[in-house]
């Protein structure tokens, strides 16, 4: 068998169920950026639509249009929100793409791309990530703009939103503040809106009072925890991928497995990550382009099966773990895992 990442669709479209109704009665905003982390933003965004998400956030419009162009009708909302200086957005428009906007420059360039219909935007108000969104200072003035062009059907305000910077609970609780703040102003400006929404994985699962009406959730969905100490089944998740290989050779105590560096896995892994052949963990002894070497595999053949990381069913460790010990994020772990690797598709997502 080649190496290959396989996705279960079932059990993501468990976890987007679970999730929906942890948040309820917020709604479920399932993300797929970079990707869908290195799961398949078309199969996945399927899979989520099946399970009953009602909302997709991607970061570029390109893998919004993509989500367009693979089935998701316009009545599943799909947003983006980061876009290069010169975006042009004519095609996102004309796809019913809800847009993050920041600036007023944004703001423009969205309005002059409307056609019969205004284009959906969500305002963003930065509240301490730094990343985008208006600061408190230019705020007034982007929903004023904003406002004046919601007048003139250029635009429909649809949303106010930001992240939060999960630096800490006070962090969070600041940011919290300062976004309401920025919601009462909108308010105080004559503006009106749908959505309020900021919480991510972490603050939208632990926290019900920072959901307000929707919940923005990656990393949880593919069954990854974001909490130290926690499994993904202690929070009623399933893992959604599992990376496999197999044993192409084997020289006394050592086997080697065509998976490296190259196709995600890190150079990190050697001396502390584990692989399961034949139902026992074996430790990764040193990471290559194209290959990794597996410590004490005298019992080992040639075409064995090697699991690196899944839900830890076959007694492998889970992508959590190997994030926990290469230190970095599961989501990094699966994101990562690059094109190289083919993935193969499993399970159900309309089965519950």
């Amino acid at each position: 068998m080649a190496s290959e990442a396989i996705v279960d669709l079932g059990a993501f479209a468990h976890n987007v169920r679970h999730l929906r109704s942890v948040v309820r009665p917020a709604e479920l905003m399932v993300v797929l950026k970079a990707n869908a982390y290195g799961h398949g933003v078309a199969e996945t965004g399927a899979a989520a639509v099946a399970a009953g998400a009602r909302w997709l956030g991607v970061l570029d419009i390109d893998s919004a249009l993509r989500l367009r162009e693979s089935g998701i009708d316009p009545g599943i909302r799909i947003m983006a929100w980061q876009y290069l200086p010169d975006q042009r957005f004519d095609r996102a428009v004309q796809a019913d793409i809800d847009l993050g906007v920041s600036t007023i420059t944004e703001l423009e360039a969205v309005a002059a791309a409307a056609g019969a219909a205004p284009a959906r935007i969500h305002l963003k108000i930065d509240t301490g990530l730094m990343r985008n969104g208006a600061t408190a200072d230019d705020w007034p003035a982007l929903v004023v703009a904003a406002r004046e062009l919601q007048a003139r059907r250029r635009v429909a305000i649809v949303g106010i939103w930001t992240h939060l910077a999960e630096a800490s609970e006070d962090a969070d609780s600041a940011a919290v503040d300062r976004f309401v703040a920025a919601v009462d102003v909108a308010a105080g400006l004559g503006v009106t809106f749908e959505f309020r929404h900021l919480a991510a994985s972490s603050a939208g699962f632990r926290r019900d009072d920072v959901r307000f009406d929707m919940v923005r959730m990656g990393g949880h969905t593919w069954g990854i925890p974001s909490f130290d100490g926690v499994t993904a089944s202690d929070m009623g998740l399933i893992p959604v991928m599992t990376l496999r290989s197999e044993v192409t050779a084997v020289k006394g105590d050592l086997a080697e497995v065509p998976l490296g560096y190259a196709d995600g896995v890190p150079v990190r892994a050697a001396g502390l990550l584990d692989v399961a052949i034949r139902g026992r963990r074996r430790r990764i002894r040193s990471v290559g382009n194209d290959y990794v070497v597996i410590e004490d595999s005298a019992d080992v053949a040639v075409g064995d099966e090697v699991t690196l990381f899944g839900s830890g069913a076959a007694g492998e460790q889970t992508v959590r773990e190997w994030g926990d010990l290469t230190q970095t994020l599961g989501d990094e772990i699966v994101t990562r895992i690059s094109s190289r690797v083919a993935r193969r598709y499993v399970g159900d997502a309309n089965s519950t």
